[in-house]
This record gives C-alpha cells, sequence and structure tokens, in this order.
C-alpha cells in the first residue's frame, strides 16, 4: 500500500503490519541519558530507553518524564543508521510521566525521520497495536498486543527508601505485551502508524504493559512546538477513578447521579478524592471520598475532562460540585500554576544534595504539605551520621524555619563553619516521624553549588556558592601528661586492677566519627565510627582500628567527652590493622591520663591470663581471660573493590572471648602494663562479612608511634620480602628437608607450637634476574639470626636481606633484596570524567598480572561518562587522547589540555536562555586506553562532560597533621 505523508512529515495512511516496522524505523530512537545530580524522584545513573520523533522540522522527540530524569542531565539520541546527536532535555511534564527532547535536525547525515502524529481519539478497547522499541537494549524491537484496558488507575511502582517517580491524576492504558526495561518511552502506534499511546511501565511479575495516554501529551506538544511552556494547574489533590458500583456503595445512586447529568451509558466510573495535600488549594475545600459531579458547571468522569478545565484556569477560582455525605455540594478553589511547586535549583552544600520538596513527591509518596527542603542525597555529607534516609525533609535549622531555598541560604549566611547546626527533619510519607539531628559542615568537600534549571532551554546552570562561613574562637589550651613505659622500671606505674584499667581507658577513649570526602583505595563505604585510644596528648595521637580509616580521604572529627573537635588521618599502617589520628591538643579543655604500654620486648603467650578492656560509645566493659591460640592471620581481597587485605600478622586469641565482640578497639593488659591490641578488622560491603576481631602484639605498633612522635612526616613505608608465609609444622618440616639438630633446637623453645615459616604464596613476581623466594622455601634464618615468630620477617628497615633457607630439600644461603610495601597513605586523588584515579596500592600489586602504569581506576561515579562507556573498573590508565599515561601529574595536565573552551560563559548563556539548542554540553571524545588487572588491554571511547564533571583532584601535603585540599583542575 503506498503511504502518502503531509507537509509536516506526518504518516496519514494505514499500511499493512509487515511494512509498519520499516516505515517507522528512522523515527524510532534509542536514549541514553546520564543522570549527574540526584534529584525529586531520580538518582544520579544511566537509563536507556527509547523515543519517537513527534516533529521532524524542529527535531522534537517524545519519551518519558523518568527517561529524561527531572535533574541536571545530559543526553543523547542514536537514530537507526547510529548515528548520535545530543538531545536538549527541553521539557518534562511536572506531573505525568512524558517529556520532549530537541535536536538539531541539520546534524542528522543520510537519514529523514517522519513524523509520528499523536492521536489520542483512536484509543479503544480491542485495538491492535504494536509497541516499537528497545527492549532490553535491543535496537527496533516490536511487540504486538491489544489494547485491553482504557480506564485503568495509575500503577503503584515500587515504595522504598529510594523511592521512583510515580505519576497520577491520569488513565493508563493496559495491554499483552512482555515489553522490559528500554522499552520506555516506545510508540504505541496502530495499524496507520500513529501513536495512540506512549509506553510508560510494567509489571515484572506478568506480561501487562502500561502505557500513558495522549490527551495531555498533545495539549503540552502545541505549545512546545512553539518554544512555549505549557500552561499546567493543580489543586494539589490526588484524583482516583472509582466506577459505578462504588460510587453506589459511596451513596451516588443511579437516579441521584442521572439528576446530575453522569450518563452510565457513556462513562465508566466517577472521579474521587484518594489525597489532598496540606497547605494546597483544597486543602478544607475537597476532602477524601468526595465524588466530583463538575467543574464549571461541565460533568466531568474523567481525568481528560477535569484537567482540560483545571489546566485552562491557572490563577483562577474553579467551582466544583461534589457528592458529600449523601448530598451535593458546591465548592470553590483557586487553581494553582503547578510550576510553582516544581522545585527548580538544587544545593550542593557539605557533599549533600538538598532541594525543595515536591508537589509530586509530597502528594504522590506521602501526605504532607509542599514545604521544606529535601535532603535527596546524603552519601556521606554533612547529615550522613543521622543515617536518613531519602524520605527526609528539612524544616528547622538552629530553631528557625527553613520553608524554601531562599531561607536556607540566608540562613546560611550567619552560621560558623566549625559550629553545629541544630537540624529538625521530618519524613514526608510519614509526617509524624520527626527527629532533631546535629549535623556539622566536613572539613573537606566539594565546593558548595547552586544548580538551576532554566524552563525556557531546560539545561542546569552551575554556579559556586560562596557563603561566609567563618571559624568560632578556639578554647584554651589545657596540658596533659604521657609517658612510655621503657626498660627502666621506675618509668613504670602499676595497673594492678581491672576496675582501675578500666577508669584510666575511659578517660582515653574518645568517640571517631570517618566521613570520605571521595572513594580511595578501594572504599567508597559510608562514614565509619567507632573508638579510639588517645596514646600521646601532648602530641594529640590516637591509636583506633584502620576500620575507621579505610579510606585515607576522610574528613575525622573527634568527640571528647562533651566536646567535638576536627582531627586528620596521620598514619594507616600498609601491612597491619592500625592506625594513627591527629587532633589539636590546643583545642582539648580535659585531662587526658597517660597509658603505660608494655616494653618492646614484651610478647604475650599461649596460657597467659590476661584483663580486656573493650566498649564502644556507650561505655566500657571489663574482664578476665586467657591466651589460647597463636596463628597467622590472613585475609583475603574481594574480587569486586580490591580492598586492602593482611597477611604475614600473627595474631592471638582468647577464651573466654570479650563481652563486646564488635568492639573498634580493646586493650589487653597484664598486671603491669598495656600488651595487646584487640582489633576490629575492615570488612567489604561486597562480601557481607561479619565484623572479626582479632589481637595483636603492643609491639607492632611501637615503632609506628615512635616515629610520629619525633616527626611531623608520615612515616616510611616498611619493606617486605612480597611473599605470604605460612606455619608449617614440625613434622613436615622434617619431611622438607630440615634437619633434625634444628627441629630439636626449637622444640626447646617455650614458644614453639608451630614455629616453621615457609612461602605460602608469592604475592608480587620479580623479574628473572633478581634473586627471589619461591613457593616451599622454609626459613631458617634471617641475618644469622634464627627465626622464632612471623614478626622478624614480616617487614624490615634494609634495602636487602640474608636468609638461610630450605629449598627442595636442600639447605642454602640467598641474599633478597627487599621492596618498599605500597603506602596506605595515599596523598593525591584525580576525578576525571567521573572516575576515580590514584596510586595502585598493594593488593592491586599482588592481584596484578603487571604494572602497567602508576595511574589506577579503581572507582566510577553513577551517571558519569566513564559509567556510560567502561564496563570495567579495576584498571591502569595508559594513554588518554593520543598522550601516554604513567603518572597521575601526566593527567592533569592531559585533563588541562582537553578542556572545552565552550565551558567558559556556558552558565551565562543557560541564564539568558541561550543555551546551545541540541544539547551539546562542554566536552570532548576522548580515545583512552586502559588495561585490566588481569592483563587485558581494552580501548573505549569516552565523551567527558566538562560542565556536569569537571576535572579535579584531592590533595594532601606530606606531613601528618596537613588537611586535604580540593582544587579543580
Amino acid at each position: 500500500m503506498t503511504i502518502d505523508f503531509n507537509k509536516a512529515g506526518d504518516i496519514t495512511e494505514s499500511y499493512s503490519w509487515s511494512t509498519l516496522q520499516d516505515r517507522l524505523r528512522d523515527s524510532i530512537v534509542s536514549t541514553n541519558s546520564s543522570v549527574a545530580v540526584s534529584f525529586d524522584t531520580t538518582s544520579s545513573t544511566l537509563t536507556n530507553a527509547t523515543g519517537f520523533v513527534v516533529d521532524a522540522e524542529n527535531g522534537i522527540i517524545l519519551s518519558n518524564r523518568h527517561v529524561m530524569s527531572a535533574g541536571p542531565s545530559s543526553h543523547k539520541a542514536t537514530f537507526f543508521n547510529n548515528q548520535e546527536v545530543p538531545l536538549q532535555p527541553f521539557y518534562y511534564d511536572p506531573e505525568h510521566d512524558f517529556a520532549f527532547f530537541r535536536y538539531d535536525p541539520a546534524e542528522l547525515k543520510g537519514i529523514k525521520p517522519r513524523a509520528i502524529k499523536l492521536v489520542p481519539e483512536k484509543a479503544r478497547s480491542g485495538l491492535e497495536i504494536r509497541v516499537i522499541g528497545n527492549n532490553s537494549r535491543e535496537k527496533m524491537s516490536v511487540h504486538q498486543g491489544e489494547l485491553s484496558q482504557l480506564d485503568r488507575n495509575v500503577p503503584e511502582y515500587r515504595d522504598s527508601a529510594y523511592e521512583s517517580y510515580n505519576d497520577m491524576n491520569t488513565f493508563y492504558y493496559q495491554s499483552s505485551t512482555s515489553s522490559k526495561e528500554g522499552s520506555s518511552g516506545s510508540p504505541v502506534v496502530d495499524v496507520a502508524g500513529d501513536a495512540v499511546a506512549i509506553n510508560s511501565g510494567g509489571n515484572f511479575y506478568s506480561s501487562s504493559s502500561f502505557f500513558l495516554p495522549l490527551q495531555r501529551v498533545k495539549y503540552a506538544f502545541e505549545f512546545v512546538r512553539q518554544g512555549k511552556i505549557p500552561p499546567r494547574g493543580t489543586l494539589q489533590t490526588v484524583f482516583h477513578h472509582q466506577s459505578h458500583v462504588k460510587a453506589e456503595l459511596l451513596g451516588l445512586t443511579t437516579e441521584l447521579a442521572a439528576s446530575e447529568g453522569i450518563d452510565k451509558e457513556n462513562s465508566t466510573g466517577v472521579l474521587t478524592v484518594k489525597k489532598v495535600v496540606p497547605k494546597g488549594p483544597a486543602d478544607g475545600v475537597l476532602k477524601v471520598g468526595d465524588i466530583v459531579v463538575s467543574v464549571n458547571g461541565t460533568v466531568v468522569t474523567g481525568f481528560p475532562e477535569l484537567f482540560e478545565i483545571i489546566d485552562g484556569a491557572v490563577g483562577q477560582n474553579v467551582s466544583l460540585r461534589v457528592f458529600r455525605n449523601h448530598e451535593f455540594t458546591t465548592v470553590n478553589a483557586t487553581v494553582q500554576d503547578i510550576y510553582q511547586v516544581t522545585p527548580t535549583r538544587a544545593l550542593r552544600l557539605g557533599n549533600s544534595i538538598l532541594h525543595e520538596l515536591s508537589f509530586q513527591e509530597a502528594a504522590a509518596r506521602g501526605s504532607t504539605a509542599v514545604t521544606g527542603i529535601k535532603i535527596n542525597n546524603d552519601y556521606n555529607g554533612m547529615f550522613s551520621s543521622a543515617d536518613l534516609g531519602r524520605r527526609r525533609v528539612i524544616t528547622e535549622i538552629n530553631y528557625k524555619p527553613i520553608p524554601n531555598m531562599d531561607a536556607l541560604i540566608q540562613l546560611l549566611q550567619i552560621v560558623h563553619y566549625d559550629e553545629p547546626l541544630v537540624v529538625k527533619v521530618r519524613d514526608f510519607k510519614e509526617p509524624r516521624d520527626e527527629a532533631v539531628i546535629v549535623a556539622h559542615f566536613p572539613q573537606v568537600a566539594r565546593p558548595n553549588a547552586l544548580f538551576t534549571r532554566s524552563l525556557e532551554t531546560g539545561f542546569w546552570s552551575i554556579e559556586p556558592l560562596k557563603l561566609p562561613l567563618t571559624h568560632s574562637p578556639k578554647l584554651d589550651a589545657v596540658e596533659a601528661e604521657f609517658s612510655i613505659n621503657e626498660d627502666n622500671p621506675e618509668n613504670s606505674a602499676i595497673l594492678s586492677t581491672a576496675s582501675d584499667i578500666a577508669a584510666r581507658i575511659q578517660q582515653c577513649s574518645v568517640w571517631i566519627e570517618a566521613r570520605p570526602i571521595c572513594p580511595a583505595n578501594g572504599y567508597n563505604a559510608a562514614h565509619a565510627r567507632g573508638t579510639g585510644l588517645v596514646v600521646d596528648p601532648q602530641r594529640g595521637l590516637i591509636l583506633c582500628s584502620s576500620r575507621l580509616a579505610k579510606n585515607p580521604t576522610s574528613n575525622i572529627s573527634v568527640t571528647f567527652g562533651a566536646m567535638r573537635i576536627s582531627a586528620s588521618l596521620a598514619y594507616i599502617h600498609p601491612l597491619y590493622p592500625f592506625a594513627f589520628v591527629k587532633y589539636d591538643p590546643a583545642l582539648v579543655d580535659c585531662t587526658i591520663p597517660k597509658l603505660e604500654l608494655s616494653r618492646p620486648s614484651s610478647r604475650l603467650d599461649v596460657g597467659d591470663s590476661v584483663n580486656i578492656v573493650t566498649g564502644t560509645q556507650s561505655g566500657l566493659v571489663c574482664s578476665t581471660a586467657a591466651v589460647s591460640e597463636r596463628c597467622m592471620l590472613s585475609t583475603y581481597a574481594c574480587k569486586w573493590c580490591l580492598e586492602q587485605r593482611f597477611f604475614n600478622i600473627e595474631q592471638f586469641s582468647l577464651s573466654p572471648l570479650p563481652a563486646q565482640v564488635g568492639s573498634d578497639i580493646g586493650l589487653v593488659c597484664s598486671n603491669d602494663a598495656i600488651q595487646g591490641l584487640w582489633l576490629c578488622l575492615p570488612t567489604c560491603l561486597h562480601c557481607n562479612t561479619i565484623c572479626k576481631n582479632v589481637g595483636i602484639d603492643i609491639s607492632l605498633i611501637r615503632p609506628s608511634l615512635v616515629q610520629l612522635q619525633t616527626s611531623d612526616n608520615i612515616p616510611a613505608a616498611p619493606r617486605v620480602l612480597d611473599v605470604e608465609f605460612k606455619h608449617q609444622s614440625l613434622a613436615e618440616a622434617r619431611a622438607l628437608g630440615v634437619s633434625s639438630s634444628y627441629i630439636k633446637y626449637l622444640q626447646k623453645l617455650s614458644t614453639a607450637a608451630q614455629p616453621i615459616l615457609s612461602v605460602n604464596r608469592i604475592l608480587r613476581v620479580r623479574s628473572p634476574e633478581i634473586p627471589s623466594l619461591e613457593v616451599g622455601d622454609i626459613i631458617l634464618q634471617v641475618n644469622n639470626c634464627h627465626v622464632k615468630h612471623m614478626d622478624e620477617v614480616a617487614c624490615f628497615d634494609t634495602s636487602e636481606v640474608e636468609l638461610l633457607i630450605i629449598r627442595k630439600g636442600q639447605e642454602m644461603t640467598i641474599t633478597i633484596p627487599t621492596a618498599p610495601l605500597c603506602d596506605a597513605n595515599i596523598r593525591k586523588v584525580i576525578c576525571w570524567a567521573g572516575m576515580y584515579l590514584q596510586e595502585p596500592f598493594h593488593t592491586v600489586l599482588h592481584q596484578s598480572v603487571r604494572l602497567a602504569s602508576n595511574v589506577y581506576m579503581f572507582m566510577f561515579d553513577s551517571g558519569t561518562p566513564a559509567m556510560a562507556e567502561s564496563y570495567h573498573d579495576n584498571m591502569f590508565v595508559v594513554e588518554i587522547g593520543e598522550n601516554a599515561i604513567y603518572t597521575l601529574d601526566e593527567v592533569a595536565q592531559v585533563a588541562k589540555l582537553l578542556k572545552d573552551p565552550k565551558q567558559t560563559g556556558f552558565n551565562a548563556d543557560i541564564a539568558e536562555n541561550k543555551g546551545f539548542r541540541s544539547g551539546t554540553v562542554p566536552g570532548r571524545d576522548v580515545k583512552i586506553r586502559v588495561v585490566l588487572v588481569n592483563g587485558d588491554e581494552v580501548v573505549k571511547s569516552i565523551r567527558t562532560n566538562d560542565h556536569y564533571y569537571p576535572a579535579w583532584q584531592l590533595v594532601r601535603g606530606p606531613r601528618i597533621d596537613d588537611k586535604w585540599v580540593y582544587k579543580a583542575i
């Protein structure tokens, strides 16, 4: 059959289903959206869906609102010939699930799409339809079906802590087409190729698909094609469609309905009031359960008639006749402009994303007034210590009401940076769920910025929000005492009883909170908190578990009783599971007592009786136990994040276990001094491992503590043999070639249960020319000294060591060079195109086939260019563009060269409604070459986005009390 097209390129005649796909394929596009900032009902993410051309001359594409997202985002469309064009997110409906993109028709080459007409009046029950889109990212998937229901109420999508968009106040069509993700935004067409609906959702537990009718879409389209904003009104009320049978149960009999002109023959039901938003235009006017009969004298039995009137009466009074309490009554309400309750600004403050609560969330997800500031994304932000969900709304700060963004910005002009904020929040789904929390500005964070959406262009401008945040005056300094119990007995203070130990430790215990600034060392976990022990109050040194320092970029705060001060992460030991935090002693207004550490040569042995003091923020628990076992500690790296693992550590176990097994840090004390630590090991979120506590000797901590007490610089990384050891039984050692005389010598040692050490695994392969250990080698001596403990071969301070070993049954002496252990105390992280780059840490080198470069990418942010094009993390970057990359400094230099000059003035253009019509934001297409951990080489192309994802770096000086500094590249 021949098909004719009108001047605008609209399909006008019907044809067979067999040719439908060929005729429409140039009009269907695949949409790719990168959501930069969590906003309203969407989170930062990537979406792949469908759109279709509705105006070929002006380059207008129709898709879903949830495809475009309400927040800052960038988009592109891929046509059938695989040509990609950038999209301008021109308009999304503030209530319904549709949106319009724009592209520049001049950018298309070799393809001429024809507009698909919007014909909502064709929809009828039983109509045979086709859904043409990109189902599950498969291009041009076609699903057939029939419209089975035209008056379905809106589907209720997931209801969880991370709320998604949900439509309201409209009918939905239903059909069994089995369309899945990727088909969102697909046209629902009849045999003539006209769109009768748009695919919006589905039921994963059945084959049902849900389509949005086109009445309000077509209404908005007439304004959009003229470059205007469609007038949209609201009563801040959610209506629900009920059958006539349900209406009779509510008292509206057939006779009463007929008296008001409600004809059952031409309608399937009536509209009832489901929800009235407090303080809205209909609050006190309409009531839940009211049956709407007519508006301004026009009988309404469905959503299209009702909202045709409301959209045409913005700012005007409307007269609603409703059935309530078995009688008819007339009420009046003023129609509000829905754009007034649709937020267009977002504030990044202290790493949190805040914006005004929208009518969409207040009505569809809750039953609360459209007022207050929603905490949309607080991952590692300034409110994260309170563990708030995404349904929380700020109503007060420092006892002052915060109804909107202007009130929040005004309040921020008068607060101190280092003073706590008293914040009152409520759950907008459960208004009675209120809480008062204390929030703190982080020491270091991404710059505060205000995102503003232009209604005329759809683009978001980003302007720095400069706040006059000042510091409060410092407290008076109080001097404290400290001493280490060395070999001189006169320096030792006897801790004779368990209660005395607990009393002293209670005064030395502090509460530590760590909030990561950005991902680092393979970690991007939420903020960590736990206990620490002040070990040097004069220097301001606190000992804690490395669980609190998994991410070295963290903002650290320390609480002394009723005082909270900022601190810095002084040192993370790269091999052992402990760390030191540094604070300014001048800020502490209390006296910290001294703690006595055991002599360097002291060591706990099996059978020793000890006192253990453990606890949490709520208090300490003191108990007695005995050392039950000494064995090797070995953990394994997660294959996803390659977090720090621990090896070559000899731990001790206690029996019975301390009462507070999950305590971050505890002290193991004998009658005269502290001899060990009871530490909680870091856990990995991917593995869902249970927190494990281990005991380690205090002798492992002493060298690091002494270095921190005598120098302001980071201690040098220890040198290791790059192998993992294990204990070997004496019987196995004899079979492997250890002499009987050496075994008899070991049996005389009081600590010798399993004293033989052998090589279990080679961690990093060395060049064949360099002498190295082999798997199975048994270590007998180090530098002519017999090996009695694991500590003697774990790490060294010399460039080489002489070893007496047993290899293949033969005794031999070899000299092996040591290698510096990769330092966990990184001083720089670069974020480029959304990917986080740093120097590789030791777990990466142990898992990698080769060190391709000194630039390691372990993570990327959601919705970023890196996520859009990269399906791998844990890789080495070796080339960006045509530039070879080996160091982080080279990455920074290349990032500067790749800056798009269009970025200058882009914000100003948006503010003046001069944003690029096609949606091109500053950025470049860049080829990158990477090497995966397994050695595979991959080449990718990334489209950078200098507007939403500018390059930046986080740097820190070499001193232990240096702070992290954020710098734009």
